[in-house]
């Protein structure tokens, strides 16, 4: 009975979130459903479309080249889950929490047992994610997975990306068992997979483009309604408690609660108003584009940070097009790669260049379009026989069809020499200035 009252709160708290939403255009346009205020966290939602577009006449699919993130997670520390707790908790010894504030100290220290050892662990809904994204690789495109097929797949040396991998692979193997299967998880594929590139990594936000961060951020911090929700005494938070960190840790902890087994029973989205949790996802999604987007602040260079994955994926390419048999390559790393690299690429236009923080929503420019747990790009290949090198193929960004900054041969098919030619020029243009 309990178990069946929390679900039916969990269901008014979201059904009244979803009201509120709705009564705000602007959230309605930016946020169409609660989980999209997770940007990284949001629980990997599936193709939006599950019709594509057909093959090209006469030709048919031969190779998948794919780059994911690992499925949904833990938070990988537990100071996350611990801080925001230990804050209430304190409060909540000297007597100073609401009845409200006492409620949300419980869930949260539910939440926080719930994720004891298991910092950053793929959750079992991060596995489920990767072996619908294999069943629904397989029946798209079954002609790739006949019998003389060669799947090869590459991990960071991260657990959770390795067992995302693995996941993923074992679906497919169940289902076509004759498949050949090459897999490994090195620090020697780091160069590509896993580049850490310092000279970029300290052009992300050095103080003046942390100024305007902070200076965008300043109108979307008003915290006085939550704080009085929790205390009982202003006076003790203004000496004690540091309001916008305690918000922040608060809303980290609700978007993440939907990837783990909690998610039907807990919620913490009701501690804020709809515009509050409006507020923090645009502070979150403003933080991602500056630091790994195209952001004009920082001289738009960011996603040149995933050039050797690009060459990388090109090279593979060029190679498994010569062969004449299918292939199938998969990539695992995390969200730090990942989104860079679709926006180096342009893929959707998010390779969005402008120094305005505040219009990116207008733009079109949203994280969890793009980097949700389990985010994935699927390059998939067309030829009309085992010499056709006139090849075409396709973009899919979570198992959507996508878009290029290149004329397609018929949308949303390309020419792969087009896609090859001019991003190897973008590449060395990049290497003849910057290294």
């Amino acid at each position: 009975m309990q178990i069946f009252l929390r679900k039916i709160g969990l269901l008014v708290a979201l059904t009244a979130f979803t009201a509120v939403v709705k009564a705000q255009n602007h959230l309605l346009q930016t946020l169409p459903e609660p989980s999209c205020l997770g940007s990284s966290y949001r629980a990997y939602p599936g193709p939006e479309r599950s019709a594509l577009t057909p093959s090209p006449e006469g030709m048919q699919p031969f190779y998948i080249s794919h780059f994911g993130r690992y499925g949904s997670r833990y938070h990988t520390k537990p100071s996350t889950y611990n801080a925001p707790y230990l804050v209430l908790a304190v409060a909540d010894s000297l007597g100073r929490l609401t009845p409200w504030g006492r409620e949300v100290m419980m869930r949260l220290d539910r939440i926080r047992h719930d994720a004891e050892n298991r910092w950053g662990d793929l959750t079992p809904l991060g596995a489920e994610q990767q072996r619908q994204i294999a069943r629904r690789m397989m029946e798209r495109f079954p002609e790739v997975f006949g019998s003389q097929t060669v799947v090869s797949a590459r991990s960071i040396t991260v657990g959770r990306s390795i067992l995302s991998m693995e996941y993923l692979l074992l679906e497919l193997l169940t289902q076509h068992p004759h498949l050949k299967v090459h897999h490994n998880a090195t620090h020697r594929d780091a160069v590509y997979l896993n580049l850490q590139d310092k000279v970029l990594a300290a052009k992300r936000m050095p103080p003046a483009v942390k100024g305007v961060y902070n200076r965008f951020s300043e109108p979307y911090i008003d915290n006085r309604r939550l704080m009085l929700s929790l205390f009982n005494d202003s006076a003790y938070v203004s000496q004690h408690v540091d309001a916008d960190k305690l918000n922040r840790e608060l809303f980290n902890v609700a978007i993440s609660i939907q990837n783990t087994g909690l998610r039907h029973d807990v919620t913490l989205f009701d501690c804020f108003t709809a515009d509050e949790l409006y507020r923090n996802w645009k502070r979150n999604n403003a933080w991602w584009y500056v630091n790994y987007g195209a952001c004009a602040l920082n001289g738009a260079l960011q996603p040149y940070s995933q050039r050797n994955l690009l060459r990388r994926l090109i090279a593979d390419a060029d190679s498994c097009i010569m062969l004449d048999k299918p292939s199938v390559q998969l990539r695992f790393g995390d969200e730090t790669a990942f989104l860079p690299l679709i926006c180096l690429m342009g893929v959707n236009r998010y390779g969005l260049s402008t120094s305005r923080l505040d219009s990116l929503e207008q733009y079109g420019w949203a994280d969890y379009r793009i980097v949700p747990m389990a985010a994935n790009v699927q390059f998939v290949f067309y030829r009309r026989h085992d010499h056709d090198r006139d090849v075409l193929f396709k973009v899919l960004l979570n198992e959507d069809e996508a878009t290029l900054p290149l004329p397609a041969a018929q949308p949303p098919y390309y020419r792969w020499r087009d896609f090859r030619d001019y991003f190897l020029r973008l590449l060395d243009a990049y290497g003849e200035n910057h290294l």
